[in-house]
């Protein structure tokens, strides 16, 4: 392990949790600002549905084919990881239902997907990584950095920075 904060098989989950972040944070900012503006409501609508299909169902992907199952038995894993499997179909839920909605239901669809998703993300950073950290061997961790970086890449950047303003 380096001195980064993270495991080095983690960083690129941790990567896109800050791009994830960043979304949250657009929409929370703006949301009081630009409430009744019907043009600023209808492209964070679309930035977060792309961001969804783009980010976050092959982050989602990762977590449940690879770092989900690698932790299975790890003490204290297995009901969070329960929480977090839930949240990820609560999310599916919530942006079917932000493709369908109606002009004035996207401030509070908004920020419901916003809400979920930061807390989503902080109980992994803060609750499951440090569970990992504690109890992966380094033979589980160079298998799951390997498979998460075949899948999603390093997360050096942003899959489209234009979803993140």
């Amino acid at each position: 392990m380096k001195s980064s904060r993270r495991h080095d098989s983690l960083v690129p989950l941790s990567r896109e949790h800050h791009y994830g972040l960043m979304v949250c944070l657009r929409i929370h900012r703006g949301l009081p600002i630009h409430r009744d503006d019907r043009l600023w409501l209808e492209r964070k609508r679309e930035q977060a549905i792309q961001f969804f299909e783009s980010d976050l169902l092959p982050h989602f992907k990762a977590e449940e084919e690879i770092l989900f199952p690698s932790m299975q038995t790890f003490a204290g894993a297995s009901g969070l990881i329960s929480e977090l499997l839930f949240e990820h179909d609560k999310m599916r839920l919530v942006v079917e239902t932000l493709r369908d909605a109606k002009q004035d239901e996207l401030p509070s669809l908004l920020s419901v997907f916003a809400d979920l998703l930061e807390s989503h993300i902080r109980k992994e950073e803060r609750q499951l990584f440090p569970i990992y950290e504690q109890q992966a061997t380094e033979e589980i961790a160079s298998a799951v950095e390997r498979a998460i970086i075949d899948l999603i890449g390093t997360a050096m950047r942003p899959k489209n920075p234009d979803l993140l303003k």
